[in-house]
């Protein structure tokens, strides 16, 4: 009789050559869930772009894209470039004259850039605005002497008056902005010993003057105190006082050419600047200026 299995739910006892023996586990053989588990390495594949198919274009089609492409480059480059000359033009040109303010569509163009407050030190602006004013009194003295002089010559035919008036007018305005004013802008400007020599020089004709027109003698084409006292006497009282007040103001206008010639004269003497530095400045500027290096060249030459 058989001996009973003394396992019969367990494994049965392997036995060599046995169909069903189980391997060993061992280190030879580790188990089958003891192995760790290893993921194969994802495979990266580089990414085309997308590129639009160009099956069932005509060659005539790519073409005319290039030339569109092309065409609106060439606009663009075209608009950098007048932005490049726009800036360069007014790089060159930034103050633009602007006196005497004149419209636009005047025949005539401003011919000097004046403004006090970009081109003097703020330490002189002050006097130099003072120095404008004054010009700017003067200008207004010669137009009424101009309207005292029509008066006189309706009322008292006073036609010397009225002539030389004008005439006064048309000579002294212009040549008093260029001869004392622009001057005197231009030596604190610049700091320029030349411009503050030419600026005395004329400032001491345009207060001699200005004394002149607040005497004002009969028929000297000035309304001032010598013609107020002769109208008094021709019983034209009216007249006499006009001619009165613009006698006084032709001498406030002197008093303030003095006050004001003295205050530069002192912001000159303060400065450093003296005649020396004026001689050297003006020799300097004639010998740099185009006519006379030709001349000086054309002597040497011969």
């Amino acid at each position: 009789m058989a001996e009973p299995d003394e396992n019969p739910f367990g494994d049965p006892t392997p036995s060599v050559g046995h169909p069903f023996q189980k391997p060993v586990r061992g280190a030879a053989n580790p188990p089958l869930n003891s192995m760790p588990a290893v993921m194969s390495p994802t495979q990266e594949y580089p990414i085309t772009p997308q590129v639009a198919p160009t099956y069932g274009r005509n060659p005539g089609d790519v073409s005319a894209d290039l030339l569109a492409r092309k065409a609106e480059l060439d606009r663009r480059q075209a608009e950098l470039d007048k932005r490049e000359e726009e800036l360069r033009t007014a790089s060159i040109n930034v103050r633009q004259n602007n006196w005497p303010p004149l419209p636009k569509g005047f025949c005539y163009q401003p011919c000097f850039y004046l403004d006090i407050s970009v081109e003097i030190p703020p330490d002189f602006q002050h006097v130099v605005r003072q120095l404008y004013y004054l010009w700017l009194y003067h200008t207004g003295l010669l137009a009424c002497n101009i309207l005292i002089g029509t008066l006189l010559l309706f009322l008292t035919g006073a036609i010397a008056t009225f002539i030389f008036s004008i005439v006064y007018a048309g000579i002294l305005v212009p040549l008093s902005f260029l001869f004392w004013f622009r001057p005197g802008y231009k030596a604190f400007r610049d700091d320029s010993s030349f411009n503050f020599m030419l600026y005395f020089f004329v400032f001491c004709i345009q207060f001699v003057i200005a004394i002149v027109q607040a005497l004002g003698t009969y028929e000297s084409g000035y309304c001032g105190l010598f013609m107020a006292v002769k109208l008094y006497e021709n019983s034209h009282p009216f007249l006499g006082t006009l001619v009165t007040l613009m006698g006084i103001a032709f001498a406030l206008g002197a008093t303030m050419d003095f006050l004001l010639l003295t205050k530069i004269h002192r912001i000159y003497r303060s400065s450093g600047a003296s005649f020396a530095k004026a001689q050297e400045e003006f020799r300097s500027g004639v010998i740099s200026s185009g006519a006379v290096s030709n001349v000086i060249a054309s002597n040497i030459r011969f």
